[in-house]
């Protein structure tokens, strides 16, 4: 499928405050609850842009994508599949706002969202040493009733994500994630916005490329904020609460770490690799677990200790 741009007619640059952009593959059945959403905002339609990003889709989500595209503030743009990186850039770059906000294509916000997103923005703007980044919450919609072993700490991996309860700023803490964020312009344009090189891509669960974005903001000590109040609903698919996947999501986490980290072409990253793959099933983490027969199926941690450094040794493998 050739790349492709479908919009209407849209609001004048002088006019458009924000830039809200949704990337999606796959996800017709989310897709559009998220952007009814965006279309109940208590900003005006007017003031804000929807920049949907169709990376490559083989469902109905071209179909719901032609639902929302004759509205005057939505433009659609479609190319073949390259990943969650380079549709975020992508779509930043195709829009017009100063403020350049982002949605999960399954997460829903509430009507204030970005009202409270170009609020705190505005405020910045009187400060010289203002955050460029901002987060918020993001509140779980569980498919099903949530297993007895997905504790907290493996939730976060579903971005179950609310780490402070009143509003936060910091150079060195990464206080946003992918399902909720919102950045100013001329701080993604000057750190170089979004690696290609990372993200989901496929069914790949390669991540990191908010992380990789996080890294160099920090390199040019730029702030991020987080605030409690400007949360979304994030839906938690039934498939996701099963151990194969975190499995899966843990072992491409060690392939996302290792690719971020660039690791040049050097025979002891290669033995590093080894070792790492070798003693993952009787490194401290794992004996602890497997000693106990009993906590097998309630404590799923061995299994993700091991899965993680396998990914960091395959990753290890491809690069030299």
């Amino acid at each position: 499928m050739s790349a492709s741009l479908t919009s209407s007619p849209s609001a004048s640059s002088a006019t458009v405050r924000a830039t809200v952009v949704i990337c999606t593959y796959n996800r017709a059945d989310r897709l559009g609850a998220c952007i009814e959403s965006l279309k109940a905002q208590s900003v005006p339609p007017e003031a804000f842009e929807i920049i949907v990003v169709d990376d490559g889709s083989t469902d109905d989500t071209e179909a719901v994508c032609g639902r929302f595209a004759p509205l005057p503030n939505v433009k659609v743009i479609r190319q073949p599949n390259a990943g969650l990186g380079a549709a975020r850039e992508r779509g930043w770059q195709a829009g017009q706002g100063p403020v350049i906000a982002f949605l999960d294509d399954d997460a829903v916000a509430p009507p204030d969202w970005l009202h409270l997103i170009l609020s705190r923005f505005d405020e910045y703007r009187a400060r010289t040493d203002a955050p460029v980044a901002l987060g918020g919450p993001t509140r779980p919609i569980w498919e099903i009733p949530r297993p007895v072993w997905l504790t907290a700490a493996l939730a976060e991996w579903l971005t179950v994500w609310s780490p402070y309860t009143a509003y936060r700023e910091s150079a060195t803490e990464h206080l946003f994630v992918g399902a909720n964020m919102a950045f100013c312009r001329t701080a993604l344009a000057k750190v170089g916005g979004f690696s290609a090189a990372l993200g989901r891509r496929g069914a790949n669960l390669l991540s990191h490329e908010e992380s990789d974005l996080w890294h160099r903001l920090q390199d040019h000590r730029f702030r991020s904020a987080h605030d409690p109040a400007i949360w979304v609903h994030h839906h938690i698919p039934a498939s996701r609460m099963t151990p194969m996947w975190f499995r899966r999501r843990i072992f491409w986490e060690g392939v996302s770490m290792t690719r971020r980290r660039r690791p040049q072409k050097d025979s002891r990253h290669f033995l590093a690799a080894v070792r790492t793959f070798l003693s993952a099933p009787v490194a401290g983490p794992v004996r602890q677990h497997i000693l106990k027969p009993s906590l097998w199926r309630q404590d799923i941690a061995w299994q993700l200790h091991i899965a993680y450094c396998w990914g960091c040794a395959r990753e290890w493998c491809r690069s030299n």
